[in-house]
């Protein structure tokens, strides 16, 4: 810790100066006090230190997915570099030269990446300080970092702004020794004038107690006058000095350092591996940590790639202009990154990096004695009624989209593979009205409605007569000479999107239903969200399912189909899927005129918000999935046991010798796919 210099006194707030070496030190010892006894010492087992708060020691990368429980490696040994040839032919998982993490993680770049935030982090509150050495993760660092993220900075620092400071220390680039440089340094550096690394964490750190030599640059770093609650006296500066100062007045922290962040930029590659690991976390429900991490492992191991897939639909938001292909070009700025996270992530982002934080570090040790019980009830409340299985248009990484979708939309409704019951797949059961009615009009719960295709090209519109004649009934908005793509949509496109339904589904060929918190997700090609006007008169007037020729919609009023004569009426933000559920058209028109349907709010997307445009496709996937609380998705399984066995019965079928999952094999109590024998 660096040594008191000087003393002031003033009449007003009395003030104290200090080396800026030992504000960094008594701002990490009150940073870590923060942090709950068993929260450090969890984090301390894992290194393999008996009082992280006496000693410092410098982490790689492998050390820090270890300790994050991001590497997979039995017996939770890290990673080392064979030291015979011998070695190297039983060695299964190489390591990254540049990084030192094994290279069969899909983990690895995200891995590196909260290394280089957390070491930003851990420099607080100097936070644009530049090393003169290659700047490293130290524990303590580390300790900054995760008091940060768990949201324990407000106690002292009531003004901090979590979504400013994460983009600080994702947009800082740290100077970092690479991996392999930090694992040869464990082998051989035994320098006193630098922290050593843990080296293995099965290891005891042999510097786990006593302080380091001041570095270069902290030693060259000037004094700074702070305020002070009370004065004390250099011998008592150790143990009183991290609460004597009022931190909220530091002028460093405050200001962040005096760092403008509107020159800074954060890359999109970089962003979406954060983004896909956070979707990894909340696709995961609440059950046993030894169940989450297994989750966790399996879903990097197996699901990565589509989460990462997923984390481009959400970065998209930021900027439609971001592909995978480009992601490492584009960079993106402060204000899109912060109304992104405001706007579209809500708690997301603050959320989910708090849990995967406890879920790895501080919840990693299930002691034996833990209630088994407990832990099995756990289990029983997240155990589906019937396996969850991916279909073309669900999977986890769509799960957790979609249940950020219902964050945004205000509902209490969660989203989860546990409570997400599979209606109909429009691939399997056939692409019909009738169809579609048969499997969801028994649900009495809320569901998801997905529609997926391909963007129409101008082949299907001159010369496929079904769509004409879909055209004909639909009025046109743009004129025929005109060119309704925007930029950000093309030729080749995939459109996906999805409605929540949350009132059971019914034949409404006369009159809408709906509720307030139906709302519609464009998922692809750009992440957007459509919320429902609040109020009574959109109430019950949302959706339509007409299955005398009109098809479904949501946000449009009740189709017209008499006397010879068959017009559908969009709504200003609208969907609408023909009756053969082979064409569909997504509208929205800022400025429609009084006599337009509107049910539904326009873009959120800055890139949208004040455009006119659709979206025309051909149904390649339509699918229908029930979500529903525990209470009733018990009661719909035992509506549909007890009309499989009517149905059975009907059929003279002797129920025994068939397998209790036969009741989920049709939704509503059809037997086979011939439509015979259910109650309808």
């Amino acid at each position: 810790m660096g040594q008191l210099t000087s003393s002031e006194a003033t009449n007003g707030p009395q003030k104290e100066k200090y080396s800026a070496q030992s504000i960094t030190s008594l701002f990490q010892a009150k940073a870590i006090s923060l942090l709950g006894k068993g929260e450090i010492q969890s984090v301390a087992s894992k290194v393999n230190m008996n009082d992280i708060t006496k000693g410092d020691a410098i982490l790689t990368y492998t050390d820090l997915a270890l300790l994050l429980n991001l590497s997979k490696i039995e017996n939770e040994e890290p990673c080392t570099i064979p030291d015979s040839d011998n070695d190297t032919k039983n060695h299964i998982e190489r390591l990254d030269p540049q990084s030192g993490i094994c290279m069969e993680s899909p983990a690895t770049p995200a891995i590196e990446i909260l290394y280089r935030s957390f070491t930003v982090l851990g420099r607080l509150p100097f936070l644009s300080g530049v090393p003169l050495h290659m700047d490293q993760l130290t524990i303590k660092k580390l300790l900054v970092a995760l008091a940060v993220h768990l949201g324990r900075m407000s106690k002292i620092w009531p003004t901090c702004h979590y979504t400013k400071v994460v983009f600080i220390s994702l947009a800082l680039t740290p100077q970092l020794i690479s991996g392999s440089e930090l694992d040869e340094k464990k082998r051989g550096d035994s320098s006193e004038t630098r922290p050593v690394s843990v080296g293995t964490l099965n290891e005891k750190s042999k510097f786990e107690a006593g302080s380091h030599e001041k570095t270069k640059e902290n030693a060259i770093m000037k004094s700074l006058s702070v305020n002070v609650s009370y004065k004390t006296s250099a011998k008592e500066e150790t143990e009183t000095a991290c609460d004597m100062i009022i931190w909220d007045s530091l002028d460093p922290l405050v200001n962040y350092d005096a760092i403008n962040v509107d020159v800074l930029s954060v890359s999109a590659y970089d962003l979406a591996q954060i983004f896909t690991l956070l979707l990894v976390i909340n696709s995961i429900p609440d059950q046993s940590h030894v169940k989450m991490q297994e989750d966790i492992h399996n879903l990097i191991a197996k699901k990565w790639k589509q989460f990462e897939d997923a984390s481009f639909f959400l970065l998209r938001y930021f900027d439609i202009d971001i592909t995978r292909a480009n992601s490492k070009k584009m960079r993106i700025c402060y204000s899109k990154y912060k109304t992104g996270v405001q706007e579209v992530m809500c708690d997301f982002f603050e959320k989910n990096f708090k849990r995967f934080l406890q879920i790895s570090l501080f919840l990693s040790k299930i002691k034996a004695s833990a209630p088994e019980k407990q832990m099995k009830m756990n289990e029983k409340r997240t155990k589906p009624i019937k396996p969850f299985v991916q279909t073309r248009l669900v999977d986890e990484a769509t799960i957790s989209l979609l249940n950020l979708f219902m964050k945004n939309i205000d509902t209490n409704v969660e989203v989860t593979p546990q409570n997400m019951v599979e209606l109909y797949i429009g691939a399997q059961s056939g692409f019909s009205i009738r169809s579609l009615e048969l499997k969801i009009f028994k649900w009495q719960a809320p569901t998801i409605f997905l529609v997926s295709g391909k963007r129409l090209k101008n082949k299907t519109i001159k010369k496929n007569k079904r769509y004409q004649q879909f055209d004909s009934e639909y009025p046109r908005h743009f004129r025929s000479i005109e060119d309704p793509r925007k930029s950000w949509q093309h030729e080749n496109d995939r459109v996906t999107y999805a409605v929540f339904v949350k009132q059971p589904w019914r034949n409404s060929n006369k009159n809408n239903f709906g509720d307030e918190e139906t709302a519609i997700m464009s998922i692809l090609p750009r992440l957007d969200f459509f919320k429902s006007k609040r109020g009574l008169l959109t109430n019950g007037k949302l959706i339509y399912f007409n299955n005398q020729g009109m098809g479904v919609g949501f946000g449009n009023e009740q189709p017209l189909n008499k006397n010879n004569t068959r017009k559908h009426i969009p709504g200003s933000v609208s969907l609408t899927i023909e009756a053969n559920l082979e064409f569909a058209v997504f509208r929205h028109i800022v400025n429609a005129g009084a006599n337009t349907p509107h049910y539904f709010e326009t873009s959120i997307q800055n890139s949208a918000l004040h455009q006119d445009y659709e979206d025309r496709f051909v149904i390649t996937d339509l699918e229908v999935w029930g979500v529903g609380s525990t209470k009733e998705l018990e009661e719909q399984k035992k509506q549909w046991e007890w009309e499989e066995k009517q149905a059975l019965a009907r059929q003279g079928v002797n129920l025994r010798s068939l397998g209790e999952e036969r009741a989920f094999l049709e939704m509503v109590g059809l037997v086979g796919n011939q439509g015979s024998g259910g109650s309808v």
